[in-house]
């Protein structure tokens, strides 16, 4: 059942840098996840890296996104001075043996929708750069959201942990040493062995306090019958 696997993911601070998944246990994760998903008229208008270990390089994906932190924080509240403290839920990016980064790309269409759409001089947006990079995010996002739950589901299964992280520099020119992103990525999720966990990183009064809002304030029955 679906809750058995979803239900004991666990966000990952240190990954085990000894037991680390190799190429093809990886591929068996995606090519498992994959075909459980959807996308609308077929396009999959993302793109997923996968990037195998590379300490040096894992280091620079999480100082992209604890530079965000850093950037975010100056910007809202200013220099925390003394008070400032790395934010343990990135630290996931400095240790992933695997890391994936996902962004748009160019889509075009299968035979069926390029005949239906050329038939109908309808115009196929995802072959269009402007529009995948900046009008088509927030569409493109829930499909990579449900890929991205898919992808937990069948590391789960095999004993791997997954974590993810949307908050990094958006600007490209921070990404000048992943030559191969055309475009900002989306989302950044790892995979490895956890070796320490969010949840142990809590004292007892931070577990106490650290709950999922309600069920009634997520899920609201608007017709009562």
């Amino acid at each position: 059942m679906i809750e058995d696997s979803l239900s004991g993911r666990k966000h990952v601070v240190d990954y085990d840098t000894e037991i680390v998944p190799n190429r093809q246990e990886i591929e068996e994760i995606l090519r498992t996840a994959y075909p459980l998903v959807t996308s609308k008229q077929k396009a999959y208008p993302y793109k997923f890296y996968v990037l195998g270990p590379d300490k040096e390089r894992s280091s620079k994906i999480w100082n992209l996104a604890e530079g965000n932190k850093i950037q975010v924080d100056l910007k809202e509240i200013g220099d925390a001075g003394e008070n400032y403290l790395a934010n343990e839920g990135l630290f996931h990016m400095n240790s992933a043996p695997w890391t994936l980064i996902v962004t748009p790309r160019i889509a075009p269409p299968n035979k069926f929708y390029r005949r239906a759409f050329d038939d109908h001089k309808s115009y196929w947006q995802l072959e269009d750069p402007e529009f995948i990079n900046k009008n088509n995010r927030e569409s493109m996002a829930i499909e990579v959201g449900m890929l991205a739950k898919a992808i937990t589901g069948a590391a789960l299964d095999r004993g791997w942990d997954t974590s993810y992280n949307i908050c990094f520099l958006k600007d490209m020119k921070y990404w000048k040493d992943f030559p191969y992103l055309q475009y900002r990525p989306t989302l950044i999720q790892t995979i490895g062995k956890g070796k320490r966990y969010l949840y142990e990183t809590l004292t007892p009064l931070d577990q106490e306090q650290n709950q999922d809002p309600p069920f009634e304030d997520i899920f609201e029955f608007v017709d009562d019958k």
